[in-house]
């Protein structure tokens, strides 16, 4: 009786202090779920909305890669607001969002990798995170970090690309993206479930037996 007491503590504390989760948050360039999409220019973004363009263009954004841009890989391409490369001058604002519902907020991270053609700012929840300023090739032959530590919501928070085409073309582009949170008090992980219901049937064992015996 000892002995399964412990273990059913022991499984409890485990559920207490295994509270950090990722947060599902997607790299620009994959289809729902993160799946790959199909090679080539113009397949659609599932998971980056335009919200905002000095284009008439709206809906999601779309693959469009340069020669001149930093390589992609499988989990990460560039997107724009077409797969061709529209002349113009102007803004276009590509969101995604992310849901920390049933996690603390005050304990999120954020973290990811971004390049523009030509300029751009980051923003979580309409606070600026991060700016790559200039026509520089710099912008978009290598990626740069980007973060927070503070500023999100108990619920669907909202990362914002504002990115100013200075001249044709233009794209964007997000990798290595990255959300952490601890769970809400009271809300087990899977795992942290999954070794909890076994105890419990660990314990449901040693009460059969012990019954057994005095049978």
């Amino acid at each position: 009786m000892f002995k399964t007491a412990a273990a059913i503590a022991a499984l409890t504390l485990i559920a207490g202090a295994a509270d950090a989760a990722a947060v599902t948050v997607y790299n620009t360039g994959l289809g729902a779920g993160g799946s790959a999409l199909a090679a080539g220019d113009g397949q659609t973004d599932a998971n980056y909305a335009i919200t905002a363009s000095d284009f008439a263009v709206s809906g999601q954004a779309k693959t469009y890669y340069n020669s001149a841009y930093f390589a992609e890989n499988a989990g990460s391409r560039w997107v724009s607001y077409s797969g061709s490369p529209f002349a113009g001058v102007g803004y276009t604002t590509f969101a995604t969002t992310f849901d920390l519902t049933g996690y603390d907020a005050s304990s999120a991270v954020l973290s990811g990798l971004w390049g523009v053609d030509n300029e751009g700012q980051v923003f979580l929840n309409g606070a600026l995170l991060a700016t790559l300023s200039g026509t520089t090739v710099l912008n978009f032959n290598q990626l740069y970090a980007f973060g927070a530590n503070s500023g999100f919501l108990a619920g669907v928070n909202t990362l914002s690309f504002v990115v100013h085409d200075t001249g044709s073309p233009m794209a964007f582009r997000t990798d290595g993206m990255s959300v952490t949170a601890d769970l809400a008090a009271g809300v087990p992980e899977p795992a942290t479930w999954a070794l909890m219901i076994g105890g419990f049937g660990l314990a449901g064992v040693s009460l059969r037996r012990r019954r057994a015996i005095a049978a």
